[in-house]
Order: C-alpha cells, then structure tokens, then sequence
C-alpha cells in the first residue's frame, strides 16, 4: 500500500510539474502601447503626438504655390490640407516648423526626430530613404526642362531635341540641396550641374544664358512662361513622358505606425468624392 501510494505520488508530481514551470516562467511581454491621459491605448509616436497636442510638421521656408505659400499671415496650400488632415484625425492642432534653410534640412529634421513629418513638396530619394521613411505617394509630377532656345540652338544645332536631350553634356541648373541634384545626375550623367540657392536664381540663370536648362517638376517649368508669355520668345519647356517625382510625406524611420496612419489618411483622402459625384446601383 505505502508503494503505491509512492508511485501516486510521483505521478502527482509529474503532473502538475509542467503548470508549476509555466507559473514560474518568465512574464508575459510588456504590451508596446501607451495609455495616454484619457484612457486610450496608442501606439508611442502616436501617444506622443497627442499627449503633446500638436502635430509638429517640418516645412521648408521658401514658399512653393500651390503646395504651400503664406497669405495674408495664412498658410495655404496642398500640403498645408493634408497636414491639418492628418492633425484633424489625430485630434490635436499642427504646428509648421519653417526654420529650415533647404530642402533637405527639412528631411535631416525629420530624420533627427525634431520633428513629427516633413511635408514640403518632397521628392522620394535614395539617400533620402536612408534616414526617413516615405509615406506613398500624395502626388505625382513629371519630369521637365526650362531650355535656353538660343545657348542651346548654337550648341546642338540642328540635331533632333531627343538625341540632343540624350546626350545632354552641357551647364544643367538645379536647385542645391534638393532632390533635383540626385535626379539629375541619374538623368543626365554627362551634364556639369550647376546648384542655385533658389528657383528663382536658377530662371534669372537661364533667362541669362548662365545655363543651357533648368531641370525641375513640370508644374514649376510651366509656370514660368505661364507668368511671362514674353519669355516664350527666348526659353522652351519639354516636359519627360518616363520620368516623374513622386510626392512623399516623411516619418521617422521608427514611427512605423505613424506611417501607416499617414499612409490611411492619404487612402481616405484620395477616395473621397463630392455626393454628386458618388456613383450609385438603382
């Protein structure tokens, strides 16, 4: 009797064993969400934005209509609605940081986590995906030149514009520090690029002839002759088929949700429509 009551409880034991090393084991993971103030769980960045209550945006300083451009002490523009967009959805107000002196220090900004997103007309660029992440794409624009009819008449002559656009070798102008130098030196290797502080240096330096072209986004080469129809007589525009900049919010490359909910709201913004325009089964 006594060795099967041994025997009951060696089993007894062996039973109950793996429950006791289950108790024992280490702890369940902390949960990666935040509970903020009003009880909600969020994600850090998110949390962080909203128990600040305010979505800091970096923002370059120069103004670029219609993306963005201060009026009457208002900013307006494309860029400035898809912020308070997504301020809006988060509940909190937005805050434009427009310290930034270029282009890139905007994404350097972001990239540092001074601020929460860099929204300034900004291209996608692989040195730019090195230290920020890229929300898909808000807008589109093709690629363009600003051409000096005359420079660029006594340089290639009468060869064909496509050939001579292939093997563009001549002084190309771009904006210094700013996604345009990384495209065009893919675009046009063989091209001595010239850096100009600011749009409107780079067409005074076409205009003059200190360049043979100007390379930017088809909205801002056609505007120029869309401002002055009299430079028509001295400059050209030729916009590329095969070549467009995707316009892109940035995130820090650790506010992985941030992203996602920036990515939402630009979803939920491109899919709205006006009521009337909203199709309908009978």
């Amino acid at each position: 009797m006594n060795a099967r009551l041994a025997w009951l409880a060696i089993v007894a034991c062996l039973l109950v064993a793996p429950a006791a090393l289950a108790a024992n084991a280490a702890p369940a993971a902390a949960s990666p969400l935040v509970r903020t103030a009003d009880g909600r769980l969020l994600a850090p960045e998110i949390a962080r934005i909203v128990e600040r209550g305010e979505l800091v945006v970096a923002m370059y300083q120069t103004d670029s209509p219609p993306f963005y451009a201060q009026k009457d002490g208002v900013l307006r523009g494309i860029d400035i609605d898809l912020a308070q967009a997504i301020a809006g959805e988060l509940g909190v107000k937005v805050r434009f940081d427009r310290t930034s002196a270029t282009v890139d220090a905007v994404v350097e900004m972001v990239g540092n986590g001074q601020a929460d997103l860099g929204i300034s007309r900004l291209g996608r660029t692989l040195r730019r995906s090195q230290m920020v992440a890229f929300s898909t794409p808000y807008r589109m624009l093709g690629h363009a030149m600003l051409i000096h009819r005359v420079r660029f008449a006594e340089k290639y002559g009468k060869q064909p514009l496509k050939e001579a656009l292939r093997s563009f070798e001549g002084p190309l102008g771009v904006i210094a520090n700013t996604s345009w130098v990384e495209f065009a030196r893919r675009d046009f290797p063989a091209a001595k690029l010239q850096p100009y502080p600011s749009w409107q240096a780079l067409v005074e330096a076409v205009r003059h002839g200190e360049v043979l072209a100007a390379y930017r986004d088809e909205l801002a080469v056609r505007e120029v002759l869309e401002q002055d129809p009299r430079l028509a007589l001295s400059l050209r525009t030729v916009t590329f088929t095969d070549a467009q900049t995707a316009l892109s919010v940035m995130v820090g490359v650790r506010d992985g949700t941030l992203l996602s909910f920036v990515n939402e709201v630009i979803a939920m913004q491109a899919s709205r429509r006006k009521p009337e325009e909203r199709r309908m089964k009978p």
